[in-house]
């Protein structure tokens, strides 16, 4: 399948651009780099960006405060990268709103992977698009869960995201480390035994536990017919 997301590289190390640029290029998506903070907000003036790989240190802004306004414009995912890989740094980074958080040196396969997750989880978000299966639709931009009553479920942050992995790849059979990966920085807690009980909690609030198949030694599988509204 091509790949036609459009990223963009923010770093004012034309080293470390050049080197992300080429991997992401030759993955297929569209790249375009910015050296600095006056260039992300070109950008983000033109529209039209699905994510943006940001270095939290640029000559002429701070990565936090521009992290926050690449947020406000709604659908755009955010990957920050940085040589500040403090749990702290982490934590504020995910705080404002990023979808996940790389220290450097980055390495391709991780950038490409982390990549993929974040585009595949936004990606009914820029659409705007519901996803529905069973009785239930769910909203990505409110992060909501309802029924045709209008009845919600009163899911977890962490719920709703692996819910929303599970839902975006129906059909397809998913691995406990597959669908840790997928929840990304958001989720750091998530881990293989933490994915079995938070799939047990979905099944009771969905009331319908056949919709996520348990494949004996390899993972889950989310059963249900989705369409998008």
């Amino acid at each position: 399948m091509t790949t036609t997301a459009h990223v963009l590289v923010v770093d004012d190390d034309p080293v470390v651009r050049a080197v992300l640029t080429a991997c992401l290029s030759r993955a297929g998506y569209r790249v375009d780099e910015a050296e600095d903070a006056a260039g992300l907000k070109a950008w983000l003036a033109q529209g039209g960006l699905d994510l943006v790989v940001l270095d939290v240190k640029l000559p002429d802004g701070d990565g936090m405060a521009l992290a926050r306004e690449v947020r406000a414009r709604g659908g755009i995912g955010i990957i920050m990268v940085t040589e500040r890989g403090t749990p702290d740094d982490r934590a504020l980074g995910l705080e404002i709103g990023a979808d996940d958080y790389l220290p450097k040196p980055v390495y391709p396969r991780e950038l490409l992977a982390r990549v993929r997750n974040v585009l595949e989880r936004r990606a009914p978000l820029r659409t705007g698009s519901l996803l529905v299966f069973g009785p239930w639709r769910l909203d990505p931009r409110e992060r909501r869960v309802s029924d045709a009553l209008g009845r919600v479920l009163d899911l977890t942050p962490a719920e709703f995201d692996l819910l929303n992995v599970l839902v975006t790849r129906a059909g397809r059979l998913q691995s406990r480390d597959q669908l840790q990966d997928a929840l990304g920085a958001a989720d750091t807690d998530a881990g293989p035994r933490s994915i079995d009980i938070l799939i047990s909690r979905l099944r009771k609030k969905l009331n319908a536990p056949e919709m996520i198949e348990t494949c004996r030694g390899q993972g889950y599988r989310f059963t249900a017919a989705v369409t998008r509204g």
